[in-house]
């Protein structure tokens, strides 16, 4: 991975990254603090890649840019890469403000229908039955237990969305966009490659810094996402260095394959780890975050560790090298699958 030499842009203004593509960068309440969102310049408008966290700190970020940089030509479209609130939370507002037309993959829209239309006591239900199968302490599981809907506090409304996915094209000043659709980080994740300039919007797939959170999910805390991520960073591995990367967190990079190639050895690690620790005894989902991190977590944190933790200790029952064994209203213990 070796970072581009581009400037992170200030608040309210742009870095262009190529003839017809620009960077913005907002702020996050969160421990990773900032968000990536592009804008593609078309014959037909601005094409906006992301909406943001459905916040005030962002929508003022928003009308600083379509009152400047933006406010030459109209917003043609919006697309949302996936249903994470940083990502989706302000669409409805953006669509508003432009009264552009809003897009998203088939398989995220069934996921943001579900999540904001969860009634808050059922959403609060399912994540409590979620930490109480992790063997969460009492404390946490209290605490989403009488949380309500995370998705609903940071998404306040949706947008009218139209479905966009692998095939279709974004066409720009300068060059042709396909997207792609991927799983792992998210459940339909979309992505936009221009081959013939080897450019590459990779939002949060493949990511410079950290690696990408790859979680169980709380609609089905027993699916196997590690394996879906390993797939795309197997087909990534061949990305030619060259290629510009552009990532929804951190800074634009180039040597794609050899990070997604490090991302590999990073989860296989983690899961040599769990593996040494299977050898010892049966483990919960909590022991798994100790063996993984060795450190507390702040309650917004939490959701993304522990689902990290259980992914991993779901893609080793996967692959037979562990089995689960469950009781109601316990915690799921997993044990090292012994051969004969």
């Amino acid at each position: 991975m070796q970072p581009l030499d581009f400037a992170i842009p200030e608040k309210g203004q742009l870095t262009q990254l190529a003839d017809d593509l620009y960077w913005a960068q907002f702020d996050l309440p969160f421990r990773l603090n900032h968000i990536n969102l592009y804008m593609i310049d078309t014959a037909n408008g601005w094409v906006l890649i992301d909406a943001g966290l459905g916040d005030q700190v962002t929508r003022d970020q928003w009308a600083v840019l379509l009152a400047g940089p933006l406010a030459h030509q109209p917003v043609c479209q919006i697309i949302i890469s996936h249903h994470h609130v940083d990502h989706l939370g302000s669409a409805a507002w953006l669509q508003d403000q432009t009264q552009a037309p809003v897009f998203t993959s088939e398989g995220e829209l069934s996921q943001i229908d579900w999540l904001f239309n969860l009634p808050e006591d059922d959403f609060s239900a399912i994540m409590a039955n979620a930490y109480t199968s992790y063997g969460l302490p009492e404390d946490d599981i209290e605490q989403v237990r009488q949380g309500g809907s995370r998705f609903r506090q940071m998404v306040p409304a949706l947008p009218e969305f139209n479905l966009i996915g692998a095939g279709d094209t974004i066409t720009s000043r300068h060059g042709v966009w396909q997207i792609r659709n991927d799983h792992g980080h998210s459940h339909d994740h979309l992505s936009f490659m221009d081959h013939d300039r080897g450019l590459y919007i990779a939002i949060d797939f493949l990511l410079p810094r950290i690696s990408p959170n790859i979680s169980a999910d709380i609609s089905n805390i027993d699916y196997d996402r590690l394996a879906q991520y390993f797939t795309y960073l197997e087909d990534m591995q061949h990305l030619a260095d060259e290629v510009q990367v552009f990532p929804g967190h951190d800074w634009p990079f180039s040597h794609g394959g050899k990070r997604a190639a490090s991302l590999i050895d990073h989860h296989h690690e983690r899961l040599g780890l769990l593996r040494v620790a299977l050898d010892q005894s049966p483990m919960t989902t909590n022991d798994a975050m100790a063996v993984l991190f060795g450190r507390k977590f702040d309650p917004h944190s939490l959701y993304f560790a522990s689902g990290e933790a259980r992914a991993h200790l779901i893609h080793l029952v996967s692959r037979g090298e562990a089995e689960m064994q469950r009781q109601d209203g316990k915690p799921d213990q997993f044990f090292r699958k012994t051969t004969s």
